[in-house]
Formats: C-alpha cells, sequence, structure tokens
C-alpha cells in the first residue's frame, strides 16, 4: 500500500501532461464491459496476424539460407521462389489483420488513456463560514459536534482540555476548556465523563493494548466505548479580533479522529466570511481514497494554522483518516505521540503579500502542501488558502 502512496505522490508531482501512454493492462482497467469485449476481440485477431507475419517471416529467412548453400539435388520441395511467394503471402494475410483491428485498437487506447487523464485533473475542496460572536459560535459547534457523536453511536466523551495558538504562543485555555464544558452538559446523550484525578495525559500504548488518557484511566478495549473531546483556538485576520474554533472528536481505541467542526470567531461589529480551499492540482486526493484507507499525521514542521486546516478539509471533504494522538500529546500533555500512519502532511506558509491588503478586500494566508509517505519524499499537492473578509470580499 506505501508503494501505491509513492506512486500517486509522485503523479502529483509536475506540470498537468499529455494523455498518458497506456500499457494494455492499464488499458483494461479503464474499459467498460462492452468495449472491453471489443478490445479483446481486436487484440485476438491482432495476435493471430503478429503470429502470421512472424511464421511468414522466419520462412522467408529460412529459404535465404536455404539458397545460400546451394540447390536440392533431387528434392521434391517447393522452388526458393515459390516459397518466397508463400511466405509473403502469409505476411501479408497477417499485415491484413492487424491493419483491420488497427484503428479499434486506437480508439480504445485513447478512451481509456483520456479516462485517466481526467482522474489526474485539479479538484478543489472548500468551505465557506460565516463570522459569530465567541459565545453563539461555540454554543452552535457543540451542538453540531455532539449530534455527530451521537449518530456514531458514542455514549460518553473525556474533555481533555483545549489549545490557543496566536501571536503569545501555544496556551491551554482554562476558560475556553470550561465554556465548551458548560455547552456541551446542555446537551444529553452522550455524557461528559469524569475528570480523572490526576488529569489527563497521553500514556503511549503498550502493545496490544490502546493508549491511554490517564494513568488512572484504563485504555479503550473495543472503538466507540467512548471518545475524547477537545477543542482548538487560532489567531487569524489582520485585527487581531477574528479566530478560528476547531471541535475535534477522536475515537478512544484507534486515536483516529472522526469529527470536526470549525467556526470563525468575530468581535467585531462588521460581518465577515472565511473561506478555506485546498487546490489539489492532480486529483490526488480522491485517488488516494479509492485505493484503500489511509491515516495520515503531519511532519513535526507543518504550519499549525495549515495542520488544523487540513485536518478538518479531511474529515468533511474527504474519506482521509487523520492520527489524534499529536493533538492529544498536545492538549493533555505527556506522550511522546505515537500512532501508526501511512503518511504525512506538511503545510507550509507561503510568503506574506508586500502589501497590505486593501480597504474592503479579503486578508489571504496560503500555504503550501505537501504529502510524504511512509519512507518516501515529500512532493507538491497543491495551495491551500485561507481567505478572511467581507462577504462578497476579493
Amino acid at each position: 500500500m506505501f508503494a501505491l502512496l509513492a506512486s500517486l505522490l509522485m503523479l502529483a508531482a509536475g506540470e498537468p501532461v499529455a494523455l498518458p501512454d497506456l500499457t494494455p493492462a492499464e488499458v483494461v482497467r479503464e474499459l467498460k464491459p462492452a468495449e472491453l469485449a471489443e478490445w479483446h476481440n481486436a487484440m485476438r485477431i491482432n495476435a493471430l496476424g503478429e503470429a502470421r507475419i512472424k511464421a511468414g517471416q522466419s520462412i522467408l529467412k529460412t529459404n535465404a539460407a536455404a539458397m545460400a548453400s546451394g540447390p536440392k539435388i533431387g528434392s521434391l520441395s517447393e522452388t526458393p521462389e515459390e516459397i518466397k511467394v508463400r511466405a509473403q503471402k502469409i505476411i501479408d494475410q497477417g499485415n491484413q489483420q492487424v491493419q483491420q483491428v488497427a484503428p479499434s485498437l486506437a480508439r480504445l487506447r485513447l478512451v481509456a488513456a483520456q479516462r485517466v487523464a481526467d482522474k489526474l485533473k485539479p479538484v478543489d475542496f472548500a468551505v465557506e463560514i460565516a463570522a459569530a460572536a465567541p459565545p453563539a459560535a461555540l454554543d452552535a459547534a457543540v451542538g453540531r459536534l455532539h449530534k455527530q457523536a451521537a449518530d456514531l453511536g458514542y455514549v460518553s466523551a473525556h474533555l481533555i482540555g483545549s489549545l490557543r495558538v496566536s501571536a503569545a504562543g501555544l496556551e491551554r485555555p482554562a476558560d475556553l476548556t470550561a465554556d465548551l464544558r458548560a455547552a456541551w452538559s446542555r446537551r444529553t446523550g452522550v455524557a461528559l465523563a469524569a475528570v480523572p484525578a490526576e488529569g489527563y495525559a497521553y500514556v503511549p500504548a503498550v502493545t496490544p493494548a490502546a493508549p491511554a488518557l490517564s494513568k488512572g484511566l484504563k485504555p479503550a478495549t473495543a472503538p466507540k466505548q467512548f471518545a475524547v473531546l477537545w477543542a482548538e483556538q487560532y489567531a487569524v485576520g489582520v485585527v487581531g479580533s477574528q479566530t478560528l474554533l476547531f471541535l475535534r472528536l477522536a475515537d478512544a481505541h484507534s486515536f483516529r479522529i472522526v469529527a470536526s467542526e470549525l467556526v470563525l470567531t468575530d468581535t467585531g461589529a462588521a460581518p465577515a466570511v472565511a473561506t478555506i480551499a485546498l487546490r489539489d492540482e492532480r486529483s490526488f486526493v480522491p485517488r488516494l481514497t479509492q485505493s484503500g484507507e489511509w491515516t495520515f499525521g503531519f511532519e513535526r514542521d507543518s504550519h499549525p494554522v495549515g495542520s488544523a486546516l487540513l485536518t478538518h478539509l479531511c474529515l468533511t471533504q474527504t474519506k482521509l483518516s487523520v492520527a489524534g494522538d499529536a493533538y492529544v500529546a498536545i492538549v493533555a500533555g505527556g506522550g511522546p505521540a505515537g500512532g501508526v500512519v501511512g503518511a504525512k502532511w506538511r503545510a507550509t506558509a507561503a510568503a506574506p503579500a508586500a502589501e497590505a491588503p486593501a480597504s474592503g478586500s479579503a486578508a489571504v494566508t496560503a500555504f503550501g502542501i505537501e504529502g510524504i509517505p511512509t519512507g518516501g519524499a515529500a512532493v507538491s499537492v497543491g495551495p491551500l488558502t485561507l481567505r478572511l473578509g467581507a462577504p462578497g470580499a476579493k
């Protein structure tokens, strides 16, 4: 599976390419049933023709060798000229068969190549959210995430805390955790579990057990026994009044993130909108999800805001899984974070614009996204952008 990922990442690199030159086996994978029947019949006739051509050429070669050794005395065999005519007739029949099916084979190869090329076309993943005041935004996000938790079959969740990333650095805000706890507790169906006496801290797994949330808590022994809940807040924008608030839910057995909610909080008076967009230049993500189940992590040098946005897009716009071990270790402490991933993302902040955005225009933060397969080299996937501004701002 890792080899497949590496090949997909290699396809994702570079400029858009012309129609690919496919092998017969690759052509077969792209054809529909009726086309496949036509392809197999044409290939059968083509093979017969090529066999005739080779047989005729072999006869000519043998005949030329016989002529070079001198005439046979008393032989009842064909004359050299008769042999040559017979061989050429076989070759002509073979050429006729090959030429007969050449248009069909060329057309079907073109059809298959076009379908492969279509799979490499750029794909956009995007989400737009309107800003809201912090209390209302948090309450709405909690309501949506609580419903997802209930729909997924969880009956309880451990709220391990919150993290905040701003110009001041990384913080673990107790006030945000308290607000999240209060908002969640107003709902019924998925209760918050009691905080262990020693508090929360990521305890690495000891095979075959799963990681634990505290030294005093036993690890989950099966999926959906209980969930892990936390909040992430990132300061964004140029005025300092806006933050991206993510609520995450992970399974306590696999530690994969299973749900994500995002809101834009704004204490300003003017309406604002955030648009998050990933431009997948070569349709890497759709092709990857078609190949099986993948769990991604993040490189240590991946930008925190870019990583948070990409995590949300993976959970809401694709079928890719994201490992939550590192997030849990950052929020709750403990570690080192474990977890097995098939590949990692890296978000690298693009250089900021030389000039501040004009009045009324959107502020844009851009990241370059790379995929790194386990044991492989990083390959560019495409740009990730965050646009903040008034509704309709360019």
